[in-house]
């Protein structure tokens, strides 16, 4: 072999491997270009779908409330209804009795004052 063709099988050798060099450095390029893309995707997908869950969660809020609301006020009644019953069987006295009553006592206090006021 002679030293120009030596030279010259050198030359491809370099060229060709500069050659694949550059396609290595391109394919890092679009890796790093499409994971990126796929990155922003995915944060705008995340961002989508925590919006989207942020609305759900407000709908179940307000149901949770309401429902909650009307079992206090079940279980409020209850309680009452059960205070009542026990005030009555240990005292043999209506709490709606005794609420009016309480009442008439009010009305009978007012109207004493305002015979006292006259005087």
């Amino acid at each position: 072999m002679s030293s120009n063709t030596v030279v010259k099988a050198a030359k491809n050798v370099v060229e060709s491997g500069e050659g694949i060099a550059r396609n290595v450095w391109l394919a890092g390029l679009g890796i790093y270009s499409r994971s990126l893309e796929e990155a922003q995707q995915l944060n705008e997908k995340s961002t989508t779908m925590f919006d989207e869950l942020v609305e759900r969660g407000k709908e179940v809020e307000i149901q949770a409330k309401e429902c909650i609301g009307k079992n206090t006020e079940k279980a409020t009644e209850e309680v009452e209804a059960g205070m009542n019953d026990l005030f009555y069987r240990l005292s043999g006295v209506d709490r709606e009795k005794l609420e009016r009553m309480d009442e008439k006592i009010d009305k009978l206090t007012q109207a004493v004052e305002k015979l006292a006021e006259a005087e």
